[in-house]
């Protein structure tokens, strides 16, 4: 018998194009220790097999159920797509790409029993046996994951309020489309009550597609500085040690053009060259790509500069 909770909680599963992770999700949540009330899964127009993934988890059962896009409306729109059909009081989203520990749905919302709290987030653990099996792309994208445990509200697996939801507008789908909305509903949220840190656990399983390289990891880099542009645009990131958090590759670039500064900052990002990806060079030293992935972070670089300027240009995210 699991054990109950006094909690109405939806949980909103956007899906896109996620056959090599979508079947582990959903058997980890179903396996949770504490019931949930409803799901709602959202095919966002995947052109794999996710629909079938999905009729197989979902047919049958009263407190599931799915949509389908005929056309790509991004994550943002999913999102909230799925909270305004959803009737709990409580709404969690949730990533195709994750495996939940037991007890994560019981630790994600313990914290709402303080009325306070609007919202709370997971702990993603990126262990090195997952990240091993993945391709030489792929761990060159994930290598600055691996082997961490990082806390964060992403949209992997948070719980929201549903009324602060609604007092906050929801998440932005007009400015972010596929990135950014999850730091913004944040700091929307922040104004209106407590952002809760639970032990809440999750395995990030990460995108396992064996077609991933290089054109890949350009277009996520585009996309999360876009988003990254769009946030300063907005004034979601404040203060300056979050700003150099965030923008650190663009100011390594900017600091090229001062005098003086120019020799550190063409240290630092020879220093970083190797750093972004530093478990590629120290567990895959043979492969002969490792001769050309410095000059490739270098790029990245660039790339980085030009879609934050983008995104902050104007004022939204895109791609």
């Amino acid at each position: 018998m699991k054990e109950e909770i006094k909690h109405i909680i939806s949980i909103i599963l956007p899906v896109y194009n996620g056959e090599s992770t979508l079947a582990e999700t959903l058997e980890s949540l179903f396996a949770q220790s504490v019931e949930f009330d409803e799901l709602i899964a959202i095919n966002d127009a995947s052109a794999d097999r996710s629909e079938e993934i999905l009729k197989k988890f979902l047919t049958g059962k009263e407190r599931c159920r799915s949509i389908s896009h005929e056309k790509n409306m991004g994550l943002a729109r999913s999102y909230n797509e799925g909270i305004r059909l959803s009737g709990g009081d409580l709404v969690i989203t949730m990533h195709q790409d994750v495996i939940l520990r037991p007890d994560a749905l019981k630790e994600l919302v313990a914290p709402f029993s303080d009325g306070r709290v609007v919202a709370a987030g997971h702990r993603s653990i990126f262990p090195y046996p997952i990240w091993e099996k993945f391709s030489f792309w792929q761990k060159c994208y994930f290598a600055r994951f691996a082997g961490k445990e990082i806390f964060g509200i992403n949209g992997q697996f948070d719980c929201f309020q549903k009324e602060a939801l609604q007092k906050a507008g929801l998440f932005d789908e007009i400015r972010f489309r596929s990135a950014g909305e999850d730091a913004d509903i944040v700091y929307k949220l922040s104004k209106l009550g407590k952002i809760a840190e639970t032990k809440a656990k999750l395995l990030h399983l990460q995108n396992s597609s064996a077609d991933f390289g290089p054109k890949d990891i350009i277009w996520k880099q585009k996309q999360h500085s876009e988003a990254r542009g769009a946030l300063l645009a907005l004034g979601r990131i404040r203060g300056p040690k979050y700003f150099v958090k965030v923008f650190f590759r663009e100011i390594m670039l900017l600091a090229l053009l001062v005098p003086y500064l120019n020799i550190v900052s063409l240290i630092l990002m020879i220093i970083y060259s190797f750093r972004y990806t530093g478990p590629v060079y120290s567990r895959e030293f043979g492969d002969k790509r490792i001769i050309i992935l410095p000059f490739f972070n270098i790029y990245l670089l660039f790339v980085s500069f030009a879609y934050s300027f983008r995104g902050f240009v104007y004022g939204k995210q895109k791609i």
